[in-house]
């Protein structure tokens, strides 16, 4: 019997490297979308909320406007997952359609939970999410951080909670 590898993803975090795997089996089709999008590159933001995760936003060409193939629910999180995330520009979370319309804008990103996550969280006290007739939502997990996640690669995540935006490429690893 043969096997087919694992496709990887690499990580660079400001310097700090870091590979994943791929779960075609569990999400083909968003792994295949993601897997054509790469390279991506852009500024991470350090999540407030949700614990040790980094976040990195899908603009221009990269947007994916994926459907959801495995559902992922937040106490369903582990120390090393990669979800794709995407949100409608209709649809907003609690308390946030005041703050400015920067959060009522089309979200599509990578969330890199580098460490522990927080459960729950503060966003389990939020308003539940109001959707509306265009409104859409989706998160799937699609990947995970290869084990041992390598501690200069966590260190410069953790940066972040204090330093702000860190530059970050997910790309290919062959």
């Amino acid at each position: 019997m043969t096997t087919v590898p694992k496709r990887k993803l690499l990580l660079d975090m400001d310097g700090a490297t870091a590979t994943a795997s791929l779960f075609d089996e569990y999400a083909p089709k968003t792994c295949e979308a993601i897997w054509n999008i790469l390279p991506v590159t852009g500024r991470s933001i350090h999540a407030n909320w949700s614990g040790r995760e980094m976040m990195l936003h899908l603009e221009g060409d990269k947007i994916l406007r994926l459907p959801q193939e495995v559902p992922v629910h937040s106490n369903y999180i582990y120390e090393g997952d990669i979800h794709y995330f995407y949100r409608a520009s209709s649809l907003s979370r609690g308390k946030q359609l005041a703050y400015s319309a920067q959060f009522q804008r089309e979200l599509s990103e990578f969330a890199i939970f580098y460490g522990e996550p927080a459960g729950e969280g503060l966003s389990a006290y939020d308003p539940p999410r109001t959707p509306y007739a265009d409104g859409i939502h989706v998160v799937c997990k699609f990947a995970a951080l290869d084990r041992p996640m390598p501690q200069a690669f966590k260190m410069k995540c953790e940066s972040a909670r204090y330093e702000g935006l860190k530059p970050l490429t997910v790309s290919r690893y062959e």
